[in-house]
């Protein structure tokens, strides 16, 4: 990685960016740091202040790299109005700057009075959250995360800057016995980093167990965990233990913890608080000395709010937080990735092209590093070319193209397919308009020559709507040319 110069713009006094010399776009808020042989990404806090809505005036200091707004109880910034989603939008540093996304909010997000769904916020931009509006602010302060020099945990692999973050905390938290509570998507690799953690600490020598609180069903999760004795229930024929004595001196991994039963919970709280399990039909404890490392997909903050999660066992779970980011939010690890599973499988015999890696980039990974995976094994076992190409992707891997280009050029350069170019030119159409037309669908329908019905079945086709909230991304300014 090349050193970059650190470029911060200085501020009035007002804490805001005061440069009109440069765009806002290369305003950068999120930059890698250098201190001798070791990095860290910087980025800055920012002020959110309520101009509109419930206690306005009211001043938000945000120092967070990502930071999620809503209704719900595990937002980051809670507002609570009717009109405000569960979760609304998220505002997250990058390089070129704080960028805002509507996460599918009912009313929508209006940044300056345009609707956006992605974009770039400059000093003093008014964000409209229905009812609500809430001024963006860049403040100097800037908050310092160390990063790893390692590209891996173990088998867990990351070049980027958001995995080399991670994988410094996983470094300092390794060696010692805090309970570790790990979220992220399904797919993310959750279970693998547990294991990783474990075969690092001081206890790999001794047993990892892993208990999927998915799987198993509520009557077993008991004996499952705590183990049961002879004659407990019916089919107890003999005394077995449970994954906590399985375990001893070793580690637990609970996987979805967030599927577990509110009577478990009780009895799984007891157990982290005595370090003592009781078999079932056993009127002993059993001492355990295990570590406990947690992971959910689920927002486990919601769930406490809604009741289905105990809080005291939120909190005894959640000693450290670590989570793995989805896979689209940190591409640059995808070519790599990409390759070492193909060398896995092929060696160095077989290479994906430049077009092949292309797809890969642009499509989202709902399914994360586990698609990619899947992905690149399919197309290995199917695919006969030393050279992987585009084709052979598409043809053997079923992979959809969900995230192409969104610019006109990008079709010109022959970056997508014809059909995928036709698709792309029919959405944006439809975006133009229902813009011009204001949304109104039978003066839209009218003035395409077309019935009012055929619009509707466009419209749903490529997932807008046509509500006083258009569902499209009219692009603000700062989004032209950058492919977002």
């Amino acid at each position: 990685m090349d050193k970059k110069t650190n470029d911060w713009i200085e501020m009035d006094n007002h804490g805001t960016c005061e440069s009109p010399s440069l765009g806002f776009a290369s305003r950068k808020t999120l930059q890698v740091a250098y201190r001798g042989d070791e990095q860290s990404i910087t980025f800055r806090k920012f002020k959110l202040v309520i101009e509109q809505g419930p206690d306005i005036g009211r001043e938000f200091i945000i120092d967070r790299e990502r930071t999620r707004v809503g209704s719900a109880p595990d937002n980051d910034l809670i507002i609570e109005h009717e009109t405000i989603s569960r979760y609304h939008l998220e505002i997250i540093a990058t390089e070129a700057g704080h960028r805002i996304r509507d996460l599918d909010s009912t009313n929508g997000v209006q940044l300056d009075g345009t609707w956006i769904m992605d974009a770039l916020l400059h000093p003093r931009a008014r964000m409209r959250l229905g009812d609500v509006v809430l001024v963006y602010q860049p403040l100097k302060e800037k908050v310092e995360v160390p990063l790893s020099s390692n590209t891996s945990f173990g088998a867990m692999l990351g070049h980027s800057v958001r995995m080399r973050a991670l994988f410094r905390l996983v470094e300092r938290v390794v060696s010692n016995d805090s309970t570790l509570l790990i979220t992220g998507e399904t797919g993310v690799g959750k279970g693998l980093l547990a294991e990783q953690i474990h075969r690092f600490s001081h206890r790999s020598k001794k047993p990892f167990q892993v208990v999927d609180c998915s799987t198993i069903p509520p009557n077993l999760m008991e004996s499952e965990l705590f183990g049961h004795v002879k004659g407990a229930f019916t089919g107890a024929l003999s005394t077995q233990p449970g994954a906590f004595q399985q375990a001893n001196g070793g580690t637990v991994f609970l996987d979805e913890i967030g599927e577990l039963m509110p009577p478990m919970q009780t009895k799984l709280l007891r157990v982290i608080e005595s370090k003592q399990v009781r078999p079932v039909g056993s009127p002993d404890d059993v001492k355990v000395d295990v570590r406990i490392i947690a992971a959910t997909n689920r927002k486990l903050k919601a769930e406490v709010a809604a009741k289905h999660f105990r809080e005291d066992l939120y909190f005894r779970l959640n000693v450290i937080e670590l989570n793995i980011p989805p896979l689209r939010e940190r591409k640059d690890d995808i070519p790599h990735l990409a390759r070492t599973f193909l060398d896995e499988l092929c060696g160095d015999e077989r290479h994906l092209d430049e077009g092949a890696m292309r797809l890969l980039l642009n499509h989202t990974w709902p399914g994360n590093v586990r698609e990619l995976r899947n992905v690149i094994e399919r197309v290995a076992r199917l695919a006969d070319d030393k050279i992987i190409q585009r084709a052979s992707l598409l043809a053997t891997a079923a992979i959809q193209i969900n995230n192409v280009p969104k610019s006109t050029q990008a079709c010109l350069d022959g970056d997508i397919p014809i059909s995928a170019a036709k698709e792309l030119f029919e959405k944006q159409y439809l975006v133009e308009l229902l813009k011009r037309h204001d949304s109104n669908v039978t003066e839209a329908a009218q003035a395409a020559g077309i019935h009012r019905q055929s619009l509707h079945r466009l419209l749903r086709k490529h997932g807008l709507r046509s509500n006083n909230k258009p569902r499209f991304a009219a692009q603000a300014p700062a989004l032209h040319g950058m492919g977002i």
